[in-house]
């Protein structure tokens, strides 16, 4: 008898750690299972709203927001929109062709898909990268529209943080972006100021568009506002501070090089120019003295490929500054209404249309003349624009670059 009493009060004495450790595995499930639920409910809510706008060709619940965290991160959505646009027409090139040049102009044939590339502060490596993935995507890429900045050439010119190299040249997301963009901190802010963006739609962001079709007329500002001076004294000082060193690169003109190679081997029709920004752009230039850096940079490009030039003093890029402007948002970036020009130009459309002085295909045999004429129309616009000028020169003398922090 006192066995089986023993025996039973060991029994007893063992199922007690058995309750406990059950408890503890359920809650250790329920822990788990909450963990995973919050995890799929915060990675199905970003997916929702998608603030980067990179679900929406796979997202059947698509909300239809505006989505202006797109402007901060043309790297990321542009490359998934190339993986699933598959466009057999690109316009590509910096925040110039992003905001000016229209994939659905009419010279553009509508049968074919057409896709805007242009990428804030992109220099011609990236482009190189960019056009790659392209046709990675679409064999049958067709037409290049290539749109060129002085600075892209610049030897002390970095490439952006945001760009990232290894998600190129795939034919899917690669599993960071997805990381990133349905778990991350990042992505549930954006998300949150998606929604509230939306919630709060002010007269000043009703002008602004976020076009599928990669094309961003005005992205940071209402061109309306009145504030366009501002924009441009703004402008003028961020190249001063972007740029205090140049050296004309013999890598970045490699690239440039092989970008035209590329698209010979590949029987893509290349057409190259440079963007049309303001007069006020080029005295920039002057006065930090790199005028001879820029006829230089313009030699070298023509002795690749011949290349459209709308730069320089003409009745476009001369317009006077004033609180709104028909040409420009700033003195960088173009309108869509100048984008259109230069479209027409280059494709041969509607060419009654457009300045008879705006763009000059350069090529090795004009190029001397074409440059002896911009110094030329230089000197006349500083004479009926010397306020102009003043303004330019006030800015760069009185000029402080912020210090390093140490």
């Amino acid at each position: 008898m006192l066995n089986v009493n023993l025996e039973i009060t060991s029994h007893h004495k063992k199922s007690k750690p058995n309750n406990a450790v059950q408890k503890s595995v359920s809650f250790n499930y329920l822990f788990l299972g909450t963990i995973l639920l919050g995890i799929t409910g915060i990675s199905f809510g970003n997916f929702l709203v998608d603030p980067y706008d990179i679900f929406r060709h796979n997202n059947p619940l698509e909300l239809n927001l505006r989505k202006p965290e797109k402007i901060n991160h043309d790297r990321l959505y542009k490359t998934i929109d190339v993986i699933n646009i598959k466009p057999e027409i690109i316009l590509i090139g910096s925040s110039r062709v992003k905001q000016g040049l229209n994939p659905n102009h009419p010279a553009l044939p509508k049968e074919m898909t057409r896709y805007n590339l242009g990428i804030d502060g992109s220099n011609t490596y990236e482009i190189l990268q960019y056009l790659e993935h392209t046709y990675i995507n679409q064999p049958n890429l067709k037409t290049v529209i290539m749109g060129l900045d002085h600075y892209m050439f610049n030897d002390f010119y970095q490439l952006q943080d945001s760009f990232v190299e290894k998600r190129l040249g795939k034919t899917h997301i690669i599993p960071t972006d997805l990381i990133n963009t349905l778990f991350s901190q990042d992505a549930i802010i954006a998300s949150k100021n998606t929604i509230t963006g939306n919630l709060t739609v002010t007269d000043n962001t009703k002008g602004l568009t976020y076009g599928d079709n990669g094309f961003f007329p005005y992205p940071y500002h209402n061109p309306n506002d009145g504030n366009t001076p501002w924009r441009f004294r703004n402008t003028i000082e961020q190249y001063f501070g972007f740029h205090p060193q140049y050296k004309l690169s013999s890598d970045r003109l490699n690239d440039f090089q092989k970008i035209v190679e590329f698209c010979r081997q590949h029987n893509i029709k290349l057409i190259v120019f440079i963007s049309p920004a303001h007069a006020t752009q080029w005295e920039t230039l002057r006065v930090t003295d790199r005028w001879d850096t820029y006829e230089q940079w313009k030699r070298k490009m023509v002795e690749i490929t011949p290349v459209w030039d709308f730069s320089g003093y003409n009745s476009i890029t001369t317009e006077p500054i004033k609180e709104v402007m028909s040409n420009y948002v700033d003195n960088s970036h173009y309108s869509p209404k100048v984008g259109d020009f230069v479209l027409n130009r280059i494709l041969s459309y509607q060419v009654e249309q457009v300045p008879e002085d705006f763009g000059v295909l350069m090529t090795p045999e004009n190029i001397d003349e074409h440059l002896i004429k911009i110094r030329s129309d230089r000197e006349k616009w500083a004479k009926i624009r010397p306020n102009e000028v003043e303004l330019v020169e006030t800015l760069k003398r009185n000029f402080k670059p912020q210090q390093k922090s140490q």
